[in-house]
Formats: structure tokens, sequence, C-alpha cells
């Protein structure tokens, strides 16, 4: 694959991600209903699709056309504006959606602001560059969404789950243009350090949820454990997305895009986890969202290795090692979940070997392919 110049995520995408702060705790806390049923959870992983499609199509916007002119800086400002309102009017009990219209109105009116808004971007950037094909099928989508969710907003279709559908077109509807919309003028590294961004963000709602669930001076032990084994989580994210993925490549951010999406909802579900099995009523449950997270964030981690460079490309025998571990991680998780100390050591150990063993084969390839191996002693004056 061909290498391309590298685009430097600006400080105004860095400004406006400060809104997905809010976006995600405002989730994490929502979700907190009793009795918490099946339709929440598809309403809490629906609302998760809404807000990362909205971050995705202004992340989309600009990799391909967003600089430091007055559109984008002016235009960003009131996303964000839209985004954070619309975080404040998430709500998770359908009972009372269905008869609170008010919030059902104000959630879909800033989310057809939110789309339109991006469209504006792409509208007026097309006046200054001129219009190609490329701005004319993202407009087009981003005016499909907002119709669509029109019914919604004046309240001329009740809300239900037979709506949700709606909120998955932008998840859908790209994969039938996907020549169209993801080869020209896309830069990949750009796209990876604002998928690195957003994940860590999302991070950090379960490193916040970690220290107030189990503060040391109550949870000595579970509060190391548990912060340990998700910092070994992160360590092994960054490895395989900073390190093991070749930046400089032209390629479909496709994969990459719904790869992010697993690890995301994974880790929503894992900080869901983190708090229900710390609470007696909710324990079953937080225990069943821990594996599951667990497990969704390696297989959405491990997908990004097709993005790999070439010498880094995994085999079936390493991706035998990874099930195996998975695999009796998951078993003692099970058998553990009724103490929390055990659960949290055995996820410390589980991505202790995890990340060991992707740093073994790494290890392994630059002796194969006569890759000098790093050295840190080389380089000091950058650590000064």
């Amino acid at each position: 694959m061909s290498k391309i110049v590298s685009k430097r995520v600006s400080n105004y995408e860095l400004f406006f991600d400060l809104s997905f702060v809010l976006a995600i705790s405002q989730m994490t806390s929502a979700i907190h209903i009793e009795p918490l049923n099946w339709q929440q959870i598809l309403a809490f992983i629906t609302i998760n699709i809404v807000m990362i499609s909205i971050w995705n199509n202004e992340a989309y916007y600009y990799n391909k056309f967003g600089d430091s002119r007055m559109i984008d800086i002016y235009s960003v400002i009131f996303l964000m504006l839209w985004v954070g309102n619309l975080a404040l009017n998430i709500n998770f009990d359908l009972e009372v959606l269905a008869n609170n219209q008010l919030t059902v109105i104000a959630f879909n009116c800033f989310l057809i602001l939110a789309y339109l808004t991006i469209a504006l971007q792409y509208y007026l950037k097309g006046r200054k560059l001129g219009f190609n094909r490329v701005m004319k099928f993202h407009i087009s989508f981003l005016l499909i969404y907002s119709i669509a969710l029109l019914p919604l907003a004046t309240t001329l279709i009740p809300f239900s789950l037979s709506v949700f559908p709606v909120y998955y077109l932008p998840l859908i509807l790209p994969l039938f243009f996907r020549k169209e919309l993801f080869t020209d003028r896309f830069n990949f590294a750009h796209f990876l350090e604002r998928k690195q961004l957003l994940t860590i963000l999302t991070f950090g709602e379960s490193v916040v949820t970690i220290i107030r669930t189990y503060p040391l001076t109550h949870y000595p032990l579970e509060g190391v454990v548990f912060f340990l084994g998700l910092g070994f989580l992160f360590v092994f994210y960054i490895i395989q997305t900073f390190i093991n993925v070749n930046h400089h490549q032209n390629a479909s951010p496709l994969l990459l895009h719904y790869a992010h999406l697993i690890i995301i909802l994974s880790l929503m579900f894992l900080t869901l986890g983190l708090q229900f099995i710390a609470n007696k009523a909710h324990h079953e449950l937080g225990s069943y969202f821990f594996i599951f997270s667990i497990l969704a964030f390696f297989i959405g981690t491990l997908a990004t290795s097709w993005y790999n460079h070439d010498f880094y490309q995994i085999d079936k025998k390493l991706i035998g090692q990874y099930s195996l571990i998975l695999f009796i991680s998951c078993f003692f998780f099970y058998i553990l979940r009724h103490n929390l100390f055990l659960l949290g050591l055995s996820l410390v150990i589980s991505t202790f070997l995890m990340q060991q063993t992707g740093m073994r084969y790494r290890r392994l390839m630059r002796e194969k392919y006569n890759i000098v191996h790093p050295d840190p002693k080389q380089n000091k004056r950058d650590f000064s």
C-alpha cells in the first residue's frame, strides 16, 4: 500500500470531543433504572450508536475537508451545543418516554440539528472549494437522516422500540456506497488518531467509575486489581493501534470504524458492569456485562489487525493463543464472579497474558524479518 502524508488532528476537533465527555457520562448514569430489562439495554446500545454516528460524520468531514477556516470553527462550536443538549435529554426509561413527549421531541430535534450542521459544513465548504461527488453524497445522507427523524421530532409517530431502526441509518446506509464515500481524499492516519481519542475518552469514564465505585479506603484490594486490569486493557489497545497498525496507508476506514464501534460499546458495558457488580441487586447482570465486554473488547481490538504492518500481520497460531486465553479467562470470570477481588485478579492475569502474548509475537516477527528491536538508550535525548 502506498504511503500518504498524515493530517494532524486540529485543536477544534479536540474541543469538539469535550461534548462527548458529557454524553458518555450521561449515558452511563441514565441507564440505572429499576428494573433494568432488555428493552433498556437495547435503548442503551441504540443511543451509543447515535452518538458515535454524530461523532463519526464530523470526523469524516474534518478528515476530508476540515481545516482552520472560520466555517469550520463556528460550525463545530454550534455542533457542540447541539450534542451537549442532546446528551442532557438521554433517557432509557421507555415508559417515561412514552408519557413525556417533550424529552423525545428535544432529543430528536437536537439530533436533527447536529446532522444538519454537519451537512451545512459540507455545503459551505463546497461553495468555497467547489462541490464534488463525495460532498454531494454526504450532504444527501445527512439530509436523509434528518428527514427520517422528523416524524419523531413532530410526534407524528409515537416513540417506541419499533422506531429504533431509524437511528441505525447512519450505521447501515454508507455500506451501500462505500466506494463513493471512503476512497477520495481519505487520510487514514488522521481517522485512526480520531478513533483513538474517542476510545481514550471512553476509557476515561471507566477509570472514573472504578475510582468512584471502588475507592481504596473501602476496597483496597478490589480497587487495585480492577484498575490494573483496566490499565492492561488500555496498554493492549494502544500497542495494537499505535504500534502494530500501519498509520501511513491508503485503506478503507470501514473496518476500523466498525471495530471501534465494538470497542467503544464494550467499554461502555464494562463501565456498567463495574458499577453493577458492586450492587447486590444488579450483581448477576453486572457480571454478565463484565464478561461480555472483555470478550468484545479484545475481538474489536484484534479486528484492527487487518491494518497492521505486513510484518505484524497475525497468523492462525496467534489467533489460537488469543482464543485459548480468552476462553479460559471467561470461564474463570464466570466461576469467580461472586468474589470481587478474585474477579479483578483474574482480569489482571488475563489482560496481562493477552498483552505479553502480543508482545512476544511482535519480537518474533521483528527477528524473522531482521528488524532491529527498539532501543530507548539510543534515543535517550528524546526522553529528557
